[in-house]
């Protein structure tokens, strides 16, 4: 079974810098624009107000540092030259968690007496790894642990920094996400049956990844003998931000006592090409990157979603200081991080007043396996609220099929 969920969030502003060249030749001036990309709905080390920004002139290695990008001045004046800017997260670590990290670079070219804007995207450079636990899992283990590292071996030393922990006594496995460099990934789970207390353990190598992945990793149990003990198995799925990335299976490991018999084999060849994926997906022709729009009226935010197994549960999470207060005055509830929860389907309240400005709800929604999702009446009502400019305003849709597959995408708007 194959999950994907895109994830994308960005953040713009607009900001100006000034620092003194020692150039002769004469000073031109320097308009940034930083964008963030590739959010994983997280707050910690992606707040573009804090990340470092570093200039550099490399015909004389001249430099220039900020420790916050808010804290940039209204205007830089620059020798004439050549230039590349670097943006980034201030912290990096190999393992840690939610702690995604970002960086962006752009060369750009100082003119005397001339304006020089320069956009540079800063985009995630490590992977997410989170994981799912199915009933059957927290039902038959008493306790378990599931130990992830990117580095070479478990070895201690190689391991310390590169290794992260998820434990059945923290109880908070399905709500913790790890962040980790590129690298391969070692996952290994241990586990104690309910029943006998009898011992499990599993082992994947996942070697597909890449910068922006997110490794959704289902964590399942079956019963495999009346007395046998349990087998735990790992399926392992991808999100390539844009591409489906299938990372490959494993042998599973043979349970001591008992005879399985027929119970667990699939019928099909080993040598069968996978079933395609059944997983949510979005698609937004008006803007195919779902790159940061700015907020117009009219406008086009016209999304098909496709949801092979039927659209269970729909919830918008909204992340607007101008919308926010709106939308929880109208039944939307308010969540810890500040954003405005919007259960689109069983929420009473939102689905008749959301109704009225062309955005499906309710029976539009529950169990559809496709829909043309709009936000084009909603969005426009943003500028209406005199907001301030260059504000931001996000909204993350969760799509949740039948089968408990999900689909995880944050649109950004912001004013010109």
């Amino acid at each position: 079974m194959k999950k994907i969920r895109y994830i994308i969030a960005a953040a713009a502003a607009v900001a100006a810098c000034t620092a003194q060249s020692t150039e002769s030749e004469g000073n031109g001036q320097l308009s940034l624009t930083a964008v963030r990309e590739g959010a994983y709905a997280t707050k910690a080390n992606d707040a573009l107000a804090d990340f470092v920004v570093d200039i550099v002139r490399p015909s004389d290695g001249w430099t220039k540092h900020y420790d916050r990008y808010m804290d940039i001045p209204q205007t830089i004046s620059l020798g004439s030259g050549d230039y590349t800017l670097t943006v980034a997260s201030p912290e990096y670590r190999d393992a840690a968690w939610d702690l995604p990290y970002y960086k962006g670079t752009a060369d750009f070219t100082i003119r005397v007496d001339e304006l020089t804007p320069v956009n540079v995207t800063a985009t995630l450079q490590n992977m997410k790894v989170s994981f799912v636990l199915t009933e059957s899992f927290k039902s038959e283990l008493s306790s378990y642990s599931v130990v992830v590292t990117n580095a070479t071996s478990w070895d201690a030393a190689d391991a310390a920094g590169k290794t992260l922990t998820w434990s059945s006594l923290t109880g908070d496995v399905e709500q913790k996400a790890g962040y980790f460099s590129v690298a391969p990934l070692r996952v290994n789970v241990d586990g104690y049956r309910a029943v006998d207390n009898s011992e499990s353990h599993s082992e994947l190598i996942i070697s597909d990844v890449a910068a922006q992945d997110h490794h959704i990793i289902t964590l399942d149990a079956r019963v495999t003998g009346l007395v046998s003990g349990v087998a735990i198995t790992i399926d392992p799925s991808v999100n390539d931000r844009e591409s489906d990335v299938t990372v490959p299976g494993w042998d599973e490991v043979p349970v001591d006592g008992g005879d399985n018999g027929d119970e667990g084999d699939s019928g099909e060849d080993p040598g069968d090409d996978p079933q395609p994926s059944t997983a949510p997906a979005m698609t937004w022709d008006a803007n195919p990157e779902f790159a940061s729009t700015p907020i117009t009226d009219p406008m086009d935010v016209n999304i098909t979603i496709t949801a092979p197994e039927g659209i269970k549960s729909f919830v918008i999470d909204v992340d607007s200081a101008t919308l926010g207060s709106i939308i929880a005055g109208m039944g939307g509830v308010e969540n810890p991080d500040g954003t405005v929860k919007m259960d689109l389907i069983d929420n009473a309240n939102l689905v008749n007043y959301l109704g009225t400005l062309g955005v499906p709800t309710g029976d539009k929604l529950k169990d559809k396996t496709e829909v043309e999702f709009s936000l084009s009446g909603l969005v426009p009502l943003i500028l209406g609220f005199e907001p301030e400019k260059g504000s931001e305003h996000i909204f993350t849709l969760t799509v949740t099929d039948n089968k408990n597959q999900s689909l995880e995408k944050a649109v950004v708007f912001y004013v010109e």
